[in-house]
Order: structure tokens, then C-alpha cells, then sequence
């Protein structure tokens, strides 16, 4: 079996008014995590962070990820950044119009990445081969929340997208009785929404998310150093498991985790039934 990650955290952007402080500190914990608890070689572990982090930099190193994929393969993608929403130009999403994003850090709003893209490599990895994905983003922005150190900058990983890409997601939408919901542009303007990633679970992809797709991930100070909040404690949950726990069991180790230390952010597990019970990355491989 051969295991590759691609890991992407980016803490600056071009708006230092956006900027992050723990999303590379996220993907170095993921890298050690992988070489050192779950046999990743240095060779199949790519990392790209801040201004390297661009749209074709990513879309390039999806493309290394899946490439040559084979059943008995495990491959993981992780991202930590901001997320945002834009209307949806393909179509697809008759319920809300609106298509969930990562923000790269060349951002472009009218030609951004949307889950839909994701879709599109996990579609090129064969049955057989489990493709892992960690979102620590935002997948909406409301509510803000309260923290054990208040007097610490949080940040939340959602960027609201311009005016201009705002209105264009306006005109009222019937509800339909989902009651998930994000405020565009004022309290009367609500759109139902869902969450980016969710395309990769439709075939042999596992998607672990920060938050619900009405909540917000915390950029949070812990133990000394920023971490996103959803990273941090799924390493301490895999961590306390000794490496070996399904993906069931550590999502809801890391939300009991995230609830004892007063954040209320509920991290999200979706995939095919079958791979609920499979273990994280694969397993520890036998020495």
C-alpha cells in the first residue's frame, strides 16, 4: 500500500486583515503525525503554505496526489485556511445556488475552487484506494463564540466575499424547510448551505470537517502556540487512541475534546458507511 498526503495551510494573505496565525503550525503537527505514527515516507508528503499556496499550486498537487493511485492506497489532503461561499455558475446545486469554497491565496471570486473541483480528483482515485480529506475551515459565517482565553485574538476561517460577489447571491431562495442557513447581506437574506467537501464521500472518500456548515472554525491559542482548534484536537484524539482508532471513534473523541475546552464547534464525519469503521489513514502499518 502506498501512502501520499498533500497538506496546504496558509496563514497570510494578500489582505494582512485576513491573515491566520496556526494553519502552517496545522499541517507541520500533520506531516510529523503521518511520517512518525502512521508510515508516510518524507518523499510522499508534499506541504505548500501562504504565498506558494496558489490555485494551480494546489490544483497541481491534487493532481500529484491521485496520480498513479491503486487500490490499497491511502491518501490524505489536508487543508487549513479560510472558507467562503459564491454563487454557483455550474448549476449543480439546485437546493441553495451557492458553491462552498477554499480560499488559495491568490483568490479569485468569479473563477475560485470550489467543492465541485475537489469532486473532480477524487472521481480519478480507483475503488479500493481510501482518499482522506481534513478540512479545518469555515464552511459558513455565522455566530461567533466564546473562548477560555478572551484576551488572545481568535480568528474564524471565513472570508465574506465582496459586494459584488454577494449580490449576485441575493434573489430570495425558496427554504424548503432546511433550516441550515448562512446571512448573506442582511437578516432577512438567508440561503441554506452545506458543506465543501462533501463531493468526495459520493465514491471511497472520507471527509472530516471543522465545524457544521453553520458554525465557525476557531484559529485558536493552545498549549503555547496557534493551532486550528479541529487539528489540534484530532492529533491529541489520535494521540490518546495510540494511533489506532476508526474514523468514527476519533471524530467523536476530537468533538468531545473541542466541547471539554469550551469550543463549540462540532467537527463533521462523512463518508460511505463501510468506511465509518475503517481506520484513520489506512492504519498503523505492521513494523
Amino acid at each position: 500500500m502506498r501512502r501520499k498526503a498533500f497538506l496546504v495551510g496558509i496563514n497570510r494573505y494578500p489582505d494582512p486583515r485576513n491573515n491566520l496565525k496556526g494553519c502552517v503550525n496545522d499541517i507541520l503537527l500533520m506531516s510529523r503525525t503521518l511520517q512518525e505514527a502512521y508510515g508516510f515516507k518524507a518523499k510522499d508528503v508534499r506541504l505548500l503554505t501562504d504565498e506558494r499556496a496558489t490555485t494551480a499550486a494546489i490544483r497541481e498537487g491534487l493532481e500529484w496526489l491521485v496520480s498513479g493511485a491503486a487500490p490499497g492506497d491511502s491518501l490524505v489532503f489536508h487543508y487549513s485556511g479560510h472558507g467562503a461561499q459564491v454563487r454557483d455558475l455550474s448549476g449543480d446545486e439546485l437546493a441553495d445556488h451557492l458553491d462552498e469554497i477554499i480560499c488559495p491565496y491568490d483568490l479569485d471570486w468569479d473563477h475560485p475552487f470550489t467543492d465541485d473541483d475537489l469532486g473532480a480528483f477524487c472521481g480519478m482515485v480507483p475503488n479500493g484506494a481510501l482518499f482522506t480529506v481534513v478540512l479545518d475551515s469555515c464552511h459558513s459565517g455565522t455566530g461567533l463564540r466564546n473562548f477560555l482565553r478572551p484576551d488572545l485574538p481568535i480568528r474564524y476561517k471565513f472570508l465574506p466575499a465582496p459586494v459584488e460577489v454577494r449580490h449576485r447571491s441575493e434573489p430570495v431562495i425558496e427554504d424548503r424547510g432546511v433550516d441550515r442557513s448562512v446571512t448573506m447581506t442582511g437578516p432577512d437574506k438567508r440561503l441554506p448551505v452545506r458543506r465543501f467537501g462533501v463531493a468526495v464521500t459520493k465514491t471511497n472518500g472520507v471527509l472530516i470537517a471543522g465545524c457544521r456548515s453553520d458554525q465557525t472554525s476557531a484559529d485558536a491559542w493552545i498549549d503555547g502556540d496557534y493551532h486550528g482548534a479541529l487539528t489540534y484536537y484530532l492529533w491529541r484524539s489520535l494521540r490518546g487512541a495510540k494511533w489506532k482508532t476508526t474514523y468514527r471513534k476519533a471524530v467523536k473523541a476530537t468533538g468531545a475534546a473541542l466541547a471539554d475546552h469550551n469550543y463549540d464547534q462540532v467537527p463533521q464525519l462523512e463518508a460511505p458507511r463501510p468506511l465509518l469503521s475503517a481506520p484513520v489513514f489506512g492504519g498503523v502499518p505492521r513494523r
